[in-house]
């Protein structure tokens, strides 16, 4: 009984541990992103939205999980953002921007 107990509080924090990892992972991709596209991260965070486990490019299980943000492409305005990490790599990034809306 005292294994399990031990197994289940390493695998919570084994867990914990690489959801902040990812967390820093993503929050780095997205201003990343925004920087190159010259809009404006929003409170310099990310949200988890989605978490799922999927199989990486060696077909190994990882943990997938998805994170929105906001931006601003003129500085009054709030835009949505995804970033999807697999592990500590890009799996995708969604801006949604109306090029014609960006200020240069």
């Amino acid at each position: 009984m005292d294994i399990l107990v031990i197994l289940i509080i390493a695998a919570a924090g084994w867990f914990w541990w690489t959801s902040a990892q990812s967390r820093e992972t993503a929050v780095a991709l997205a201003r990343r992103a925004c920087a190159q596209c010259q809009v404006q991260l929003l409170d310099e965070t990310v949200t988890l939205s989605k978490i799922r486990l999927q199989r990486n490019a060696r077909g190994s299980m990882q943990i997938a999980r998805w994170y929105r943000f906001e931006f601003s492409t003129s500085g009054d305005n709030r835009r949505d953002g995804v970033v999807g990490t697999l592990g500590k790599k890009l799996l995708s990034m969604h801006l949604d921007i109306d090029h014609d809306e960006l200020v240069h």
